[in-house]
């Protein structure tokens, strides 16, 4: 086979393992590891086949097609770097040492790479197809190319969301590094679990805010207090309603709507905790329509909390701590830090190192 026909069939089964990667979410972590280490490799023999483009980047006239190809397949390059480098950061098996401490949210870098690459990719196949498609054939390929486009920036996120199964192992992804936080500590958390007679078969997808360990059903915000109190220690508080909120998800998040347009929390069971007892108090709950849950709100409306601190942490589908924040100090007289953590939905079965780290801002 010689370079030319090397280099075509190279470049096609990048493109094909390239669209099985994108459907790694639904493959296992290891699974999607290897094929990741395999396209990065082929990646870059496919780069030194073609290592006439960049030993000749700078000579020559430059058309309006050339700079376009130059800079896509730059651009594409840097992409390719980024998954790389936050795949390896976020890898659960094969390379577990590279895990970076900070606030970078790695995930949603290689969520992000990867919909760049998608559209790059496709641009690229169009700037090389005009070689050998003319005509109308061409307009049909830039067509598809730019529909190709269009579903990795709005049905990657989509698909992530609601339809990546969360499995997970409580007891492990609880367990980390210990943080020492002067005062008496407890964790209070809201979530659709333990406020909601989910069905036994229900799905646990990320954008529902439930995950599965076996049978046992969990919430989303339920797992990060899990791995607060296991960070921190201290007590552990659930807030459970006296009303039951709808399994279909679509219906709770317009149920939390109106609770918010009518400025009325629903009731709580008793026993409520002393939280005047307590110095610090985190605070784990789910962005609502940008906002505050009012289960929370009405909460802390019960108690006087002046003197003690409020650490917030919250779950979202994308938006981050939304005016939440406002929102408990509209509520309460207590200390609000500022310095909150937000984490994905998504990202919660691998976020126990983030929570660690954040924690230690308050030692």
């Amino acid at each position: 086979m010689n370079n030319t026909a090397l280099r075509k069939w190279l470049a096609s089964f990048l493109l094909i393992l390239f669209f099985a990667e994108l459907g790694g979410m639904f493959l296992p972590h290891l699974v999607h590891e290897l094929l990741g280490m395999l396209f990065l490799t082929l990646a870059i023999w496919h780069n030194v086949l073609n290592r006439r483009f960049y030993q000749s980047i700078c000579r020559g006239a430059y058309s309006f097609h050339r700079v376009g190809n130059s800079l896509d397949i730059i651009l594409l390059v840097m992409f390719f770097v980024l998954i790389a480098i936050s795949g390896m950061v976020l890898s659960h098996d094969l390379f577990p040492q590279f895990y970076i401490a900070g606030d970078v949210n790695w995930r949603s870098l290689h969520l992000g790479g990867a919909i760049g690459t998608l559209i790059l990719l496709c641009s690229h196949l169009l700037f090389q197809g005009k070689r050998y498609i003319r005509g109308r054939g061409y307009t049909v390929a830039m067509g598809l190319g730019f529909v190709l486009a269009a579903a990795g920036i709005f049905g990657l996120p989509y698909l992530d969301r609601w339809y990546n199964p969360v499995h997970v192992n409580k007891a492990i992804l609880a367990q980390g590094e210990k943080v020492q936080i002067p005062g008496k500590i407890i964790t209070v958390y809201f979530s659709r679990v333990g406020n909601t007679d989910f069905p036994t078969d229900v799905d646990a997808v990320s954008g529902a805010s439930v995950m599965k360990d076996g049978q046992e059903l969990i919430g989303n915000a339920e797992m990060i207090a899990y791995m607060v109190k296991d960070a921190a220690g201290g007590d552990l508080f659930a807030i459970r309603t006296e009303k039951t909120y709808p399994t279909d998800y679509g219906e709770t998040t317009q149920e939390g709507q109106r609770e918010i347009e009518s400025g009325i929390a629903p009731a709580l069971r008793e026993p409520l905790p002393q939280l005047e007892d307590y110095d610090v108090i985190f605070l784990v709950y789910p962005l609502w329509w940008n906002t505050l849950p009012m289960s929370i709100e009405g909460l802390l409306n019960q108690y006087d909390l002046a003197g003690k601190t409020i650490i917030p942490i919250v779950t979202h589908g994308g938006s981050g701590i939304g005016d939440s924040l406002d929102a408990i100090r509209r509520a309460t007289k207590a200390e609000v830090k500022n310095e909150y953590l937000d984490i994905y939905s998504s990202d919660i079965p691998s976020s126990r190192q983030a929570i660690a780290d954040y924690l230690k801002k308050f030692k």
